[in-house]
């Protein structure tokens, strides 16, 4: 039974991804609680770096619209001790939409389930490759937190 859950939640990471890749942002919220958190630390001023919540995150789904093309896919699934919890490892291959650069990153995902839903997801990637895609000659700087 145990096994049969965790199956189901990674699944639903692969599908969560899979309509992150078609800008489905309904489609990919119906995977998750009402009250999710979403935290991409380290990310450019003007992306949205949390969210709480579908409202919050349907607000920051525009980010996406600066990608002309924009796909992610999962390229491993860790199980946690916590049989809620999965370390999720992401490739991303966009493109600028504004200086039509390439931006492709790997990113390092945490995802927590409640009631077999996502309430929780945590992205890291590699912001230098981001401030190149974007064509930043010199490190912006943060905002305050």
């Amino acid at each position: 039974m145990a096994h049969d859950d965790r199956a189901q939640k990674m699944a639903t990471i692969e599908k969560f991804y899979q309509l992150t890749s078609v800008k489905d942002f309904e489609g990919f919220l119906a995977l998750c609680t009402d009250d999710v958190h979403m935290s991409i630390p380290y990310q450019l001023p003007g992306f949205p770096n949390s969210a709480d919540g579908k409202d919050q995150i349907r607000q920051t789904s525009s980010a996406v619209d600066r990608y002309e093309r924009y796909a992610m896919w999962v390229t491993k699934i860790e199980p946690l001790l916590d049989s809620d919890s999965f370390l999720v490892e992401t490739k991303g291959d966009m493109v600028v939409e504004s200086t039509g650069r390439p931006y492709r990153n790997d990113y390092l995902n945490i995802f927590r389930f409640r009631d077999g839903k996502i309430c929780e997801w945590v992205s890291y990637h590699d912001p230098v490759k981001q401030l190149v895609a974007f064509g930043y000659t010199e490190v912006p700087v943060p905002a305050e937190s």
